[in-house]
């Protein structure tokens, strides 16, 4: 449990405190990576000294366009850092609704993951008077590009602020109730979108921290875009307070493998999610020989006699199969799984918590909590 009263300060404390634990992995070419703490805080710090040397401050926003990898976690840790707004842009987005989401938050900053999203930028950049800067995180294929508005992540970070340690003293300035998101809920076209104070994000991890029970040490398969509340606020920032390590897909077409890989204890996903991984259960028992078939549908049968050989014969192994024979924690966002993928997790032993969106009718939620997360969540 922490102390603190925004993100930025949270960071600082952890990084004090735990300077030298893993905080996070990436798989790259085949090989899971970790970073530590202190690590984190130097790849954080040289971006949020390149966006205060090139003016950006309180009130400022920026944004960014990406899959969900370190790199975007960075660029967000930064901009808070540095006291501005993070405006979190769902990579599927088109380049109209990009445009929207830039001229509605006045971002004089953007940080694009690669020449896609790039292009989309570009596209629409003449109708965005507030966009000064273009920063590119990944340059492949971009060698002989030039504008002066883009520049590299790497050239970003070689600016510095003048005087003193700017940096520590933005953090230190950080205010709980200064803007620390801006949320755009996918499928709304318009608005202005819904703003998170550093004190509504720190009430919703905190709350979100009791209702699950995560703790020290768990480990998370991070599968959710950080455009989404689910894994921005109660995924990265949960997990930043919580210390939980976020292990982060080498690509978005490597998950099922990565699962099995990591088999975490905390899984946080979407309904979707948890529908394919039930279907491809389904379909492979609906393959299997008749006697597999049998035992697996006596095994999900809740009336079923014999708990304990149904788990140690079949379950035990479905869950291996799926990557979460450790699973201790699983939770949905705005929308709750089907009653059938409910029934197929419970016979696995699995318990999904609906996290967020509108609470089921009896369900315990603090007032705050709730409209925290249908603001951010239902489109108007």
């Amino acid at each position: 449990m922490s102390s603190a009263l925004t993100i930025p300060a949270l960071l600082t404390q952890r990084i004090a405190a735990h300077g030298s634990e893993t905080i996070l992995r990436k798989k790259d070419r085949g090989i899971w990576k970790a970073t530590t703490w202190s690590e984190l805080d130097a790849r954080v710090q040289p971006i949020g000294r390149g966006l205060l040397a090139a003016g950006f401050g309180p009130g400022d926003c920026a944004a960014f366009i990406a899959d969900t990898r370190p790199e975007a976690v960075y660029a967000d840790l930064a901009i808070l850092g540095a006291g501005g707004a993070s405006v979190a842009i769902h990579p599927e987005e088109e380049a109209h609704r990009v445009g929207h989401i830039l001229r509605a938050t006045g971002c004089r900053f953007v940080f694009v993951e690669n020449e896609e999203q790039l292009d989309k930028v570009l596209t629409i950049k003449a109708d965005c008077p507030a966009l000064a800067y273009i920063i590119i995180i990944d340059m492949k294929g971009l060698r002989d590009f030039s504008d002066p508005q883009c520049e590299s992540l790497d050239a970003f970070c070689a600016r510095q602020p003048s005087g003193g340690d700017a940096w520590a003293a933005a953090v230190a300035a950080v205010a709980p109730d200064q803007p620390a998101l801006i949320v755009f809920p996918r499928g709304e076209q318009a608005g202005a979108g819904r703003t998170l104070t550093h004190n509504d994000v720190m009430h919703l991890v905190a709350n979100a921290r009791e209702r699950l029970g995560v703790r020290a040490g768990d480990e998370r398969l991070v599968v959710l875009p950080m455009a989404d509340v689910m894994e921005h606020v109660l995924g990265l920032y949960l997990s930043l307070d919580a210390r939980i390590i976020g292990n982060y897909l080498e690509s978005p077409e490597t998950a099922t493998e990565n699962l099995q890989q990591v088999q975490p204890s905390v899984f946080g996903a979407d309904a979707e999610a948890w529908e394919r991984l039930c279907g491809r259960i389904t379909a492979a028992a609906n393959a299997a020989t008749p006697l597999q078939r049998m035992l697996y549908r006596w095994a999900l049968n809740p009336g079923r006699i014999g708990g304990s050989l149904a788990d140690v014969l079949v379950l035990r192994a479905v869950r291996r199969e799926l990557g979460l024979n450790r699973l201790r924690v699983a939770y949905v966002g705005a929308t709750p799984v089907s009653p059938a993928v409910e029934h197929w997790t419970r016979a696995l032993g699995i318990t999904i918590t609906h996290i967020g969106g509108p609470a089921r009718s009896g369900d315990m939620v603090d007032g705050r909590y709730q409209a925290l997360m249908e603001s951010a969540y239902c489109a108007g």
